[in-house]
């Protein structure tokens, strides 16, 4: 009787160290419930690091972005601080500062930086696949229900991380191609205004 009886606390002891392994699967988002509260996010802040990858040119500037509702402020500047451009949409007016503190003005952000620095940047859909929403594109998603890619026309998002803050997942890498162009983002700090 006493072996049967170290024999089935051995086992109990095996079963309980085997639980003890055993890792808690990260609970599944609603996809759904999830993309509604990013599209709430309208007030925020980022700064980080652009790639910019073109047939004609590379080159890379640290990115500052505010966005307050439908209105934006962003802000590319060199590795070593010097202005490259603002551009900034204030009640439907776009207007592009450029490196030598001229004013420019068009009712086509994209448009506009092309036409100054040669660069394709998606700025009209930059600030729902910053946050990691599709806007109305094709995507797909990852297996713990984050974005992992959209496909917006001739634009391909991928992102490459995404960190928990103040209760939302977000994006710290983006891929970005199209137009001839390749663009990489990696947001070093989010600041969400609620």
């Amino acid at each position: 009787m006493t072996l049967l009886l170290r024999i089935f606390t051995f086992a109990c002891l095996l079963s309980l160290a085997g639980c003890a392994t055993i890792q808690p699967q990260r609970d599944q988002v609603n996809w759904q419930q999830e993309r509604a509260r990013l599209e709430q996010l309208t007030h925020w802040q980022l700064s980080g690091k652009m790639a910019i990858i073109t047939a004609q040119q590379k080159g890379s500037a640290r990115v500052n972005w505010r966005q307050d509702g439908d209105d934006y402020r962003l802000n590319l500047s060199s590795i070593v601080g010097t202005h490259i451009l603002e551009l900034s949409r204030s009640k439907g007016e776009i207007t592009l500062i450029d490196n030598e503190g001229k004013r420019h003005q068009s009712q086509d952000a994209e448009a506009l930086v092309y036409q100054l620095t040669g660069w394709n940047i998606p700025v009209q859909g930059l600030p729902e696949w910053i946050k990691g929403l599709p806007g109305k594109a094709e995507f797909e998603l990852n297996p713990d229900s984050s974005l992992a890619s959209v496909r917006d026309g001739q634009w391909q998002i991928v992102y490459g991380d995404y960190r928990d803050q103040d209760g939302y997942r977000l994006p710290h890498l983006l891929t970005m191609e199209g137009q001839g162009s390749r663009l990489k983002l990696q947001i070093n700090q989010w600041t969400l205004v609620h």
